[in-house]
């Protein structure tokens, strides 16, 4: 209590406890606020949203490698010399979530992700994140990297959160764990504070300013089920089992606006024996240890052995996202991803830990009868799609190579290698969410926007319970999207100039 006639008073109420609200926190203090809570519905062993799953990559505008020695000062001069990095410009940036949401993403939020990508990653550096090089593949002795994706904090996502939580502690930051936000107290025009419950009772809280940072709905079974297509209710979620949207619905009740793809979500592919929540992290703290994003380097079958997708539509962080839906729609939610000896080589490191679900084979007949599936038409497959791979440009796993299928339906647009050379390997995938699309309407400093398009005063929204994205989203860039709004919000939110707190 103080002194405001009993109430829990506070400058700032942050809810949830992912890497988002952590960043909006240490924001906050920066950038003046003095009495700043932070709400977490989960156990303190069980906090840190999503992050906890994932590694955590970030995608933002760079002027080539110099800026990543920068960030990454401990590479060494050998690395250096080998590493490949053009520049990724802004437009760059604009140009990617334009693409993938097919231009659905509002522009003026697209604009201020990609213009202040780049200052909220040097920010990350400057308060403590130690940054390493990202997923990578190497030809002839060059790495090459995904463009926009070129580095993720040391540890993973697990690492991030320990540095954010500790800052946040430092800067005298109260975090209560075991805290479920249960409604908000205002109404369409203003709100003024949340209702906490908890396991010894139930209370209010007042701030200035109350930013939602809770998630996404996808731990919700209910939810995915009403809202998402397919057999979404049935499927695994990557990470925290603590997303289940409660607070996103107390905000629409109110009167937000909804925004963002309500179909959509993060669904990726996954080894089929991943457990049901919460994919563990690798002892690298590279995230999901159970992620299969080697696909565009080989062909998918599904359960009766055939094709269904174009496996090299474009590098993979354009399309894992969209790729688990895909699988979800085939029989059984199942498929298997193969590759040859030469593809083999190039499957990315952390693609190969859960070697357990990983068949291998010298001849093809072989590898069906060990994954359960048609031989007949498996090998027909394979036949049909060797058939049509196009010699006519050298198969090159460091770029979108062009190398293409002729003639035979779904074509292959990039890297179609001929699965010729033993043996033979099979990966048994699913699909599996790790956020949803749909969300709150902000705008560009993070105010959330109420049914008759105007600001909700004292109202802010970080991180995926806004809805940003449609049918896709670039790798990496829900971080990215988290820091810039961190900073966006909490600025606004406290009345500071951005063009001075920029420079300070």
């Amino acid at each position: 209590m103080d002194s405001t006639g009993g109430k829990q008073k506070f400058d700032i109420i942050v809810v949830g406890g992912g890497s988002a609200a952590l960043e909006t926190v240490v924001a906050a203090c920066q950038h003046g606020a003095k009495r700043v809570l932070m709400i977490e519905k989960a156990p303190k062993l069980e906090s840190g949203g999503n992050a906890r799953y994932s590694s955590t990559g970030f995608r933002f505008a760079y002027s080539g490698k110099e800026e990543i020695k920068k960030l990454v000062p401990d590479m060494d001069a050998v690395t250096y010399d080998r590493i490949s990095v053009p520049a990724y410009t802004v437009q760059d940036f604009i140009d990617d979530m334009n693409r993938v949401t097919e231009n659905l993403i509002d522009q003026d939020i697209a604009r201020v992700i990609a213009e202040d990508s780049n200052e909220a990653i040097h920010w990350t550096k400057k308060m403590g994140i130690p940054w390493k090089l990202h997923m990578h593949v190497v030809v002839d002795n060059k790495i090459h990297f995904e463009p926009g994706v070129i580095i993720h904090p040391v540890g993973g996502g697990l690492g991030q959160l320990k540095i954010w939580r500790e800052l946040a502690t430092t800067l005298g930051v109260e975090i209560r764990y075991d805290s479920a936000v249960t409604g908000l107290i205002g109404n369409a025009a203003k709100v003024e504070g949340v209702k906490v419950t908890t396991a010894d009772g139930s209370y209010d809280a007042y701030a200035d300013a109350v930013i939602l940072c809770a998630g996404g709905f996808q731990a919700n079974q209910e939810m995915r089920a009403r809202y998402l297509d397919g057999n979404t209710d049935i499927m695994k979620v990557r990470g925290t089992r603590h997303d289940t949207g409660e607070v996103l619905r107390a905000a629409l009740d109110l009167g937000a606006r909804s925004s963002g793809h309500w179909r959509g979500a993060h669904q990726a592919p996954l080894d089929a024996g991943s457990p049901r929540f919460e994919v563990p992290v690798g002892n690298d703290g590279m995230g999901s240890w159970t992620k299969r994003y080697s696909y565009p380097l080989g062909i998918t079958v599904d359960k009766f052995g055939q094709r269904f997708f174009d496996e090299g539509e474009a590098q993979f962080s354009f399309t894992y996202a969209k790729t688990g839906a895909k699988i979800l729609e085939q029989a059984g939610g199942l498929a298997f991803q193969i590759f040859d000896r030469t593809t083999s080589a190039h499957i990315h490191k952390h693609d190969s830990h859960h070697l357990e679900t990983m068949f291998e084979a010298d001849t093809l007949p072989e590898l069906a009868k060990k994954i359960g599936i048609n031989a007949d038409v498996f090998v027909r497959t394979v036949e049909e799609f060797n058939a049509a791979v196009s010699d006519d440009r050298p198969f090159d796993p460091s770029i979108s190579d062009g190398r293409h299928t002729v003639g035979i339906h779904p074509a292959k647009t990039n890297w179609a290698n001929r699965v010729e050379t033993p043996p033979y390997r099979a990966y048994p995938v699913t699909g599996g969410i790790a956020f949803t699309f749909g969300g709150v309407e902000v705008t560009t400093e993070g105010q959330v926007v109420n049914i008759s398009g105007n600001p909700m005063q004292g109202l802010y929204a970080v991180g995926d319970i806004a809805g940003i994205f449609y049918h896709n989203y670039p790798s990496c860039s829900g971080q990215t999207r988290n820091a810039v709004f961190a900073l966006r919000t909490t600025r606004h939110a406290l009345g500071r100039n951005t063009a001075v707190a920029r420079a300070s």
